[in-house]
């Protein structure tokens, strides 16, 4: 899989059916909703960083016209193929990301406006998050331990994949700005702190957590699946 896909998906905005083939050339721009206004773009939590979104295109549904104004990172929790077209191109695109794609697009430099179809038989299922600070704060993201794997670095944000099967666990590290996690394979994970109290939690994909930057943590998978899940800090 590749690791780093530093493209542009947000899908869904205004969900209606239709056909397959919908795309046309020489049609005339609609008004575009805000990406927070979007049907099936569900805001889920915001604070002064993020604003997260969760988006759920179900199948064979088009997403028509929707821009994106802010700096935008998101995970590909399932996956399905899709046809994009951005605005005045003369077609769309046939993509299909992968599960656990990670993008970043720098939107707040340069705006965009596209749409899309869902064209596969299941939903495509997406974690993102807006970034609200006009600008990088100065913040310095942690050094993570080996088993984190590092998979994007921009003058935005740094983010790593982590994959722990059954009974792997990494050891304690301290967060040094604050983030988020989004899980992309669930299962039980412990997270252990400096005094050796441990937190049980049954992480669900799709589910994400606002990170403050904070004290040393170790974690285990304690159940008997591999979980994945990728966390960013912000720069």
């Amino acid at each position: 899989m590749t690791r780093t896909l530093c493209l542009f998906l947000c899908l869904a905005a205004t969900l209606a059916a239709a056909p397959g083939g919908a795309f046309e050339t020489g049609e005339t721009r609609a008004p575009t909703l805000p990406v927070e206004r979007t049907p099936f773009h569900v805001p889920v939590f915001r604070n002064d960083a993020v604003a997260m979104l969760t988006v759920l295109l179900p199948p064979h549904r088009i997403a028509p016209y929707h821009e994106h104004s802010r700096d935008f990172a998101y995970v590909v929790v399932r996956e399905s193929p899709t046809l994009v077209q951005n605005w005045g191109d003369a077609a769309p695109a046939s993509i299909r990301w992968p599960r656990g794609a990670v993008g970043f697009g720098a939107f707040s430099k340069q705006s965009l406006t596209h749409k899309a179809e869902n064209v596969g038989d299941s939903a495509l299922a997406i974690v993102g998050f807006e970034l609200l600070e006009p600008a990088p704060r100065g913040r310095a993201p942690s050094a993570r331990p080996s088993r984190f794997e590092q998979i994007i670095d921009n003058e935005r944000l740094r983010g790593w994949r982590l994959a722990l099967k059954p009974g792997e666990t990494v050891p304690a590290f301290t967060q040094t700005a604050p983030g988020v996690r989004i899980v992309v394979e669930g299962g039980e994970l412990i997270e252990t702190d400096a005094t050796g109290a441990g937190q049980n939690m049954a992480l669900q994909p799709g589910a994400f957590q606002w990170r403050d930057a904070g004290p040393a943590r170790a974690l285990r998978n304690a159940g008997d699946t591999t979980i994945e899940m990728v966390e960013f800090e912000l720069k």
